[in-house]
């Protein structure tokens, strides 16, 4: 009977969870799940010449059964379709010594004009003997150079319980085939020792003006054949690698509309 209670809940638990994240997709690992959702905007983009674009990831992380936390998060990973195209000439750049350590508001004061995109992140903190604590906070992304490459650094800042800001380092390499901008960042242990990721979103999105032309972080076209008004493309290509080595993925697929 306990062991039909148990199967029971489990299953009401899962149907819960998938029916709160029907509209995104969702990838599992045993009693880890992930859900990765994300798009660009605006939809609306000329057929072959680009247009400036922003770019939105979300990635939320649950385990099924109340009582267990998710496995420490160590790698992130973010491609994007090759029709995005990434500039950073002339965009300033930002030094990790000029935000570390550094609240969101002093981030902004030292490399404002190095902002690519913003974002959100929720988490919890599980010390051992102790309840656990809630973290939340916001993510601001910097265009940088990193050993001679381009990288983006994401602050990350929260109040509670205790201030606390924390750099991840995103670098940036050229892909081969559909996707051909990707975005990977490695998270140390000494980051998230004690803690674990439960939601994360980030945003990116940046118009310039150098030498006297404007400039976007981020364009693309929407490429529909002749003749169609839409087309639908893999738009991007997300995964998430945990410190017990489970590494969940999936390929965002989206539909871009023909600017009239």
């Amino acid at each position: 009977m306990r062991k039909r209670v148990a199967a029971v809940t489990a299953l009401v638990a899962a149907c819960l969870l998938f029916a709160a994240i029907a509209n995104a997709e969702l990838v599992e690992r045993g009693n880890l799940f992930v859900k990765f959702d994300g798009g660009i905007t605006p939809m609306a983009l000329p057929r072959t010449a680009k247009a400036p674009i922003g770019v939105r990831i979300d990635g939320t992380v649950r385990v099924l059964g109340g009582t267990e936390r998710p496995p420490a998060l160590r790698q992130i990973s973010i491609a994007i379709n090759r029709g995005g195209i990434l500039d950073t000439d002339g965009l300033p750049t930002c030094q990790r010594s000029q935000i570390e350590p550094a609240t969101s508001t002093q981030a902004l004061e030292a490399c404002g004009p190095a902002l690519v995109g913003e974002g959100r992140y929720l988490g919890a903190l599980a010390l051992p003997e102790q309840e656990r604590f809630p973290l939340q906070g916001k993510v601001l992304a910097f265009n940088a150079v990193v050993n001679g490459k381009r990288a983006i650094l994401a602050h990350v800042y929260g109040s509670h319980p205790v201030p606390n800001s924390r750099i991840i380092v995103f670098h940036i390499h050229q892909g081969h085939g559909t996707f051909g901008t990707i975005f990977s960042a490695a998270l140390p242990v000494r980051l998230n020792r004690s803690g674990y990721l439960k939601k994360i979103s980030l945003n990116l999105r940046r118009t310039f003006v150098y030498r006297g032309r404007k400039h976007s972080y981020l364009s693309a076209a929407c490429s529909a054949p002749t003749g169609f008004t839409s087309a639908t493309f893999p738009f991007s290509k997300v995964s998430m690698t945990f410190a017990d080595g489970r590494k969940l993925s999936t390929t965002l697929i989206r539909t871009c509309r023909v600017q009239k």
